[in-house]
């Protein structure tokens, strides 16, 4: 590599980079330093824990930096799921109380399985215990949690929301408005990208009812202050909602120290369980689930030492296992808990570490080796506002799904959203800096294709 350009030198994020180069006894120009990085990690283990796409027919590896669409598969589920299917075939019915050791998977006793990963969702969003379920799909925790906090009195009826929030927010929005009977014209207000997000919300005061954001906005990467509008939301006497889906296991949360009311998130990007993952909620200890006017219930939310005494009055249980409407499906469940527990075992704070390093040499790479002017960053520059995604904007005359197939040629890994926008995630747990590197070669060979 040339020596860095300007361009590159002026970036945010260069001097973090560069340290990190000097450290390993190199230069960030050096063409060894993404072997040196990579082999300086701490967590490079984890990669072996994760199953790749395979070489393509001319034997390049994958390069896969997708982990914000849908992560890997961990090495150890499928052994997880064949374990949970012997238990089936072994126990039947009885399989939902035997946990003893010497059965088939012992210790997973479907009647409790939504346990087995409580503790790792606790500490990923920073929740306490009893603030944490997993349960149903995203968008179907998002509407239990919108029916139980969305309640519009007179002219409180606004619902606050990003502008480009990921369709299912916002089709989830408008369904709980036409449910109160209210026009979603008038109740529905959207914050423009890069507007301040809480002032906007101190401005309808006492209009506002609930305030729903994406805590890392999809398209963008944009990562919120979720503290900051958790206050703002308050003070209007509003309640503030995140939808965690590209945040969690991508960025530090702390819902409960920041007062955010409730959450939702996902468990297929960053948290690597699987195609349509079972899901997780949130709901702070301040809010008493068992009396929450709006919620939806089911049997599965009574308490369980009562439950299968079939009460027409049930008790419900407290927090938001309180929300829970029926048993989840033990295949998925298992799945989940070996991706959470690799994930916990990585710890937060090592991952964001390694985030932050693999972004700022990406950005990097990107201004030194693209011509420039060829493309732009969506995503904000300031590392701090950001998660393990570049959003890359390319103008015409670039034919975007030209450079896309061209990607997908060389066995590359990302995310294309049309018209004009390309999502590079490299996610910590594990891809490395050669990765990183790779792509971005293949990014530049795929442009100057463009041009033949």
């Amino acid at each position: 590599m040339a020596a860095i350009t300007a361009s590159a030198r002026a970036l945010p994020c260069f001097a973090a980079v560069e340290a990190h180069a000097t450290s390993l006894g190199t230069t960030v120009a050096s063409p060894d330093f993404p072997a040196k990085a990579d082999a300086a990690d701490e967590l490079r283990p984890f990669r072996d824990k994760f199953l790749f796409p395979a070489a393509d027919a001319a034997g390049r590896p994958s390069v896969y930096l997708c982990g914000n669409s849908l992560g890997l598969q961990p090495a150890s589920t499928k052994q997880a799921v064949l374990a949970d299917l012997d238990r089936w075939a072994a126990l039947g019915v009885e399989g939902h109380f035997e946990d003893e050791p010497g059965k088939p998977n012992p210790g997973v006793a479907w009647w409790t399985i939504e346990d087995l990963a409580e503790a790792e969702a606790a500490r990923l969003v920073g929740a306490e215990p009893g603030e944490v379920v997993i349960m149903n799909s995203l968008t179907v925790n998002l509407h239990l949690l919108l029916g139980a906090f969305y309640r519009p009195d007179g002219a409180r009826e606004v619902i606050v929301v990003e502008d480009m929030a990921f369709p299912s927010d916002e089709y989830a929005v408008q369904s709980v408005v036409r449910h109160h009977g209210r026009d979603p014209a008038a109740c529905i207000v959207r914050v423009p990208h890069g507007a301040d997000f809480a002032a906007a919300v101190a401005d309808l005061g006492d209009r506002c009812c609930v305030v729903l954001v994406g805590a890392l906005q999809y398209y963008s990467g944009e990562w919120y202050d979720a503290k900051a509008l958790a206050a703002a939301a308050h003070g209007a006497g509003a309640v503030l909602g995140l939808d965690c889906a590209h945040a969690a296991g991508n960025v530090p949360l702390a819902l409960h120290a920041d007062g955010v009311d409730f959450a939702c998130w996902c468990s297929y990007k960053y948290l690597n369980s699987g195609p349509g993952a079972l899901a997780g909620a949130f709901v702070h200890e301040k809010h008493d689930t068992r009396t929450l006017d709006g919620a939806l219930r089911g049997w599965w939310g009574t308490e369980r030492s009562s439950r299968f005494r079939m009460a027409r009055e049930p008790e419900f249980r407290a927090g938001a296992p309180g929300l829970q409407l029926s048993n989840p499906p033990t295949l998925p469940m298992v799945a989940l808990k070996e991706a959470y527990a690799l994930h916990d075992a990585a710890t937060m704070a090592k991952l964001r570490a390694k985030s932050l390093a693999l972004t700022g040499y990406l950005e990097v790479l990107l201004a030194q080796l693209l011509p420039p002017g060829s493309h732009d960053q969506v995503t904000p520059r300031d590392p701090a506002r950001r998660g393990a995604q570049l959003s890359l904007l390319f103008a015409p005359p670039t034919d975007v799904d030209a450079v896309f197939a061209e990607l997908r040629k060389r066995n590359v890994f990302v995310d294309l959203r049309r018209p004009n926008v390309i999502r590079v995630a490299p996610a910590p747990l594990y891809n490395g800096f050669a990765d990183v590197r790779a792509f971005v070669d293949c990014l530049a060979e795929a442009l100057a294709a463009q041009k033949t």
